[in-house]
């Protein structure tokens, strides 16, 4: 199939020709190839040759018992050899073996058939003779049959390492606007699956592979062109001139009205607005990640389509909203942004970031391996080191897309004050929610609907009375935000059948018999070959010609029967085993993923068991294990030849089992515990001490001690890694305390029905959780019969139902993978919605409203504090960067190293000047 971006060639495979598809060869897989070829041509002429001796085997046979039954017909019947064409009893005597022939002749031109085996050799050291060469040929066969196998073996995989390469060049070199109307697991089905059965073929099962690479109707956009000027100083004013712009997966939506304006070199301009007004936009047109739909876009008065785009980007230092870090080092992840960066550099982007601190804490410090997208570090941590790989590069142009809204208030002033100076001298465009961190910004464009509705700088903007900059800004002084909450949806429950993987076929017994039966006449068929082949042999003795035909065609007839017969049992015998693998394939891949669903989260913390090595499991060695109960099973009953194939799929076996038979530390799906009948929502930490089992050394919390009463509004602080979101994941139960116990009423948690547990709770995160199904699936996700009503009243309280609307497919719109389609602000406002279609008895808040803008922020807050009042009893656990937000809480706990260093409302800390206050003073609007 070829990567094609036009919607008719979507869904069809085109086959290729052979030639094709050892385009990814190089010189060393062509030697290899001609090599493996030669082997296969000299294992054709050793087969050809052990076919010949057979037959003189045979011959062999024939005349010795023709010899011995017919002799004494010889005697009478023999004639003068004439012209070597002698006839005894009517038998030409051309049939015999040529050699024989020649020794028909003596001083009176008769011989008997007896006479002749004195003559010759002995019938023994004949037959002996061709045994030893078989012997030998055989051994030959199984030496160049294995350099065969290895030979080609190591250039198929050579080949497709060569072509998951390129495919992953293709898909890279990609506009964004080809990976919109994509999903990602399409294409990893359509495109590495098919790579893997073309490896799994090892060179002999060759039918299809997907053209990629370099076709030139592939790529929209070729990220590593070299048609377009290369100018590695790129430098100047930015310009959008009249852009308008409409998403390729939204067409009915345009997302920029004409936009104009204007980012001067060396100043730092900045966009702000409402989410989805096209502020990220913006950064996603400058990058070329899409094109616009008319206008254009400049620098120093050029159109960037000019600009060599490698070199465009190798200029500009992006700092997305959502961090997006690899599961390496952190060394590593830094060193994305300049390659060649040497280790000073890059540990003086990490200074300039505020992280360097923070890494020389961590055990393994600049080797630390951060999981995957960065899971085992914190919002505020991943931010960080993805602003030291914006600024190891040194770039002309910075994009800051919501950089600090991760960062609590310490590290946001320092890693600010970071920024300002990185921006001296570079051309830098700021998107920013958060009005406090474009104050000093030369040029701010209010947009509104996709076109700038006002500019200037923060003191003119602020001087227009009823302006739009203005009344966001007071919006943002004066907030005053309760508490969040969220539910994290339930996932079914999944249920572990006890059968081993061996039995887990049973259901198809029957298709399994059938298989069986068939695979059973198979093998006995070939002993009927043998036995008709001896049946021919045998004819040989008959004197008779007429007689010695007759037999001969009754044993060829036969043949021809039981061929037809043994191909209708091959049918059925590969048809009801691949019928059965299939199934056996499927059961596999659902029970591994139910049992996957009900491990502890730290299982997850580990290497071996990131998405990726997951994935493989649910794939290939699930394929595997079908290589082993499927089609192939059939030709294992009949003799055992697969032993590569054998020992894989035992393996993968193995691994199944394994994870079937692994008791997780933390069942979700386990029915013990109790289950409280009137919880009233109290919550206490008692001593706890935590560590993440991926990092031993590293304590998080540190005698933790926290009392929630029933109703209470909680709020914990402080600085980033200091503890608070390992408290959350302490009450969800996603890990264990070390030492120490989490109350509930009283009642250890560990004692608690954890599917009972984690329904009390309704979380809402700092990274929303969305996934590619509908607006209203989502909304609606973990619950049944949930009315479109009741979804519409969710999303209008969570300020979103407007924006839904507007598109034009409303709430069956696609949200994309992760909810790509959408903004970081419409994605959150989904993800509250969703909890605010549960009724929740604990709310818990981490940074819920962090990407929205002052307006919906304000909305949503209103929202959230009118769902906590219609049930006073509710309780309340809220996490914050953003200190205006939890003035109104009954409670606020500041956290430095793992336990609480102050305690009490907004007022009592406000008076005691401590590290609340201070973090106050940086928060504040100045």
């Amino acid at each position: 199939m070829k990567l094609d971006d036009d919607a008719e060639h979507n869904d069809k495979d085109e086959a290729v020709g052979v030639l094709r598809l050892f385009r990814f060869a190089c010189g060393i897989d062509y030697v290899l190839m001609l090599i493996s070829i030669c082997l296969t041509v000299l294992q054709s002429c050793a087969i050809l040759t052990s076919l010949v001796l057979y037959g003189r085997l045979s011959g062999l046979f024939a005349v010795e018992s023709f010899s011995n039954n017919c002799d004494h017909q010889k005697r009478k019947s023999i004639g003068p050899i004439k012209d070597n064409k002698t006839y005894f009893s009517g038998i030409k005597l051309r049939v015999l073996n040529n050699i024989l022939s020649n020794k028909l002749r003596d001083n009176n031109d008769v011989i008997s058939l007896s006479n002749l085996a004195a003559s010759m050799p002995s019938f023994r050291e004949q037959v002996m003779n061709i045994i030893h060469w078989l012997f030998i040929i055989g051994t030959v066969l199984f030496v160049i049959s294995s350099m065969e196998y290895f030979i080609w073996t190591i250039t198929v995989k050579r080949q497709a390492f060569s072509m998951n390469i390129s495919l992953f060049r293709s898909l890279v070199q990609r506009s964004i606007s080809y990976m919109d109307t994509k999903s990602t697991s399409q294409l990893n089905a359509k495109l590495f699956d098919n790579i893997g059965k073309i490896e799994k073929g090892l060179g002999f099962e060759f039918l299809l592979i997907l053209a990629v690479g370099n076709d030139a109707s592939i790529n929209e956009k070729e990220v590593w062109q070299d048609d377009t000027e290369a100018i590695y100083d790129i430098n100047g004013d930015i310009e959008f001139e009249n852009v308008a712009f409409t998403y390729p997966s939204r067409k009915g939506v345009t997302v920029l009205h004409n936009l104009s304006l204007v980012a001067r070199v060396g100043q730092t301009t900045a966009l702000v607005g409402s989410s989805g007004c096209g502020k990220s936009t913006c950064i996603s047109l400058f990058l070329r990640y899409y094109e616009p739909s008319s206008g254009q876009i400049m620098i120093n008065g050029r159109p960037i389509t000019d600009y060599n785009i490698k070199q465009l980007r190798q200029n500009i230092g992006v700092v997305s909203q959502e961090p997006i870090l690899f599961d390496m080092s952190i060394y590593e992840n830094i060193r994305f942004g300049k390659v060649n960066a040497t280790r000073e550099e890059i540990e003086q982007a990490a200074r300039e970031a505020n992280a360097h601190h923070f890494i020389m804490q961590l055990p393994n410090k600049y080797e630390t391996l951060v999981g995957e997208r960065g899971i085992q570090l914190s919002g505020g941590e991943k931010q960080r080191v993805a602003l030291a790989r914006a600024l190891v590069k040194q770039p002309s142009f910075l994009l800051l897309d919501e950089a600090t809204s991760a960062l609590d208030n310490v590290s946001e002033k320092i890693v600010q004050e970071a920024l300002d100076q990185a921006c001296k001298g570079r051309t830098t465009i700021v998107i920013a929610h958060r009005l406090t961190t474009i104050r000093k910004a030369d040029q701010i464009y209010v947009l509104d609907n996709g076109s700038v509705i006002e500019q200037g700088t923060h003191e003119t903007l602020m001087a227009r009375d009823g302006g739009k900059y203005q009344a966001m800004v007071k919006r943002q002084q004066i907030e005053s935000i309760d508490d969040d909450k969220d539910n994290m949806m339930s996932m079914q429950k999944a249920i572990e059948d006890d059968e081993k993987l061996l039995s887990m076929n049973s259901p198809e017994w029957i298709t399994i018999l059938i298989g069986c039966i068939a695979c059973v006449l198979n093998g006995a068929a070939q002993p009927l070959f043998a036995f008709l082949v001896t049946k021919i042999l045998n004819a040989f003795n008959y004197c008779s010609n007429s007689e010695r035909n007759r037999q001969v065609l009754i044993s060829s007839l036969i043949f021809l029967l039981l061929g037809v017969i043994v191909l209708i049992l091959r049918f059925f015998q590969y048809t009801a085993f691949a019928i059965a693998g299939s199934k056996l394939m499927q059961r596999i891949r659902s029970k591994a993923f139910a049992c996957l669903l009900r491990q502890e989260v730290a299982y997850f913390d580990r290497p071996e068991n990131s998405s990726g090595a997951i994935c493989t499991r649910l794939s290939s060695d699930a394929s595997a294990i079908q290589e082993i109960t499927g089609a192939r099973l059939g030709i294992i009953c009949e003799g055992i030849a697969l032993s590569k194939r054998i020992g894989a799929s035992v393996s993968a076996g193995k691994t199944f089992i394994d994870l079937f038979d692994r008791k997780s530390a933390i069942d979700n799906t386990s029915t013990e515990g109790k289950q409280l009948v009137d919880f009233r929502g109290e919550i206490k930490f008692d001593q706890v001490k935590f560590v993440y089992p991926t990092r031993p050394t590293s304590i998080i919390l540190n005698k933790f001690l926290l009392n929630i009463k029933p109703s209470q509004r909680v709020a914990l602080v402080g600085a980033s890694g200091c503890g608070k979101s390992t408290a959350i994941q302490l009450l969800e139960r996603f890990y264990d305390v070390t030492s120490g116990q989490i109350l509930l009423d009283g009642i250890d948690i560990r004692q608690l029905n954890l599917h009972w547990v984690r329904s009390q709770f309704g979380l809402v995160s700092q990274e929303p959780v969305l996934f590619d199904l509908t607006i209203a699936e989502n909304i609606a996700y973990g619950l049944e019969n949930v009315s479109m009503e009741d979804i519409i009243n969710a999303a209008s309280r969570a300020n979103i139902h407007r924006f839904i609307e507007q598109l034009p497919q409303g709430y069956e719109t696609k949200v994309g993978m992760k909810g790509s389609f959408l903004s970081g602000g419409e994605k959150q406002r989904i993800a509250i919605a969703r909890v605010l279609l549960r009724r929740p008895k604990v709310l818990l808040l981490d940074e819920a409203t962090s990407a929205m803008d002052t307006h919906n922020e304000q909305v949503v807050q209103e929202a959230l504090e009118q769902a906590q009042t219609e049930d006073l009893s509710r309780t309340s656990l809220m996490i914050a960067h953003r200190l205006s937000t939890i003035r109104s809480c009954d409670l606020i706990c500041a956290l430095d190293k793992g336990h609480i260093v102050e305690s009490g409302t907004h007022t009592e800390l406000t008076q005691r000047r401590g590290t609340y206050q201070k973090m106050l003073a940086q928060n504040s609007f100045q």
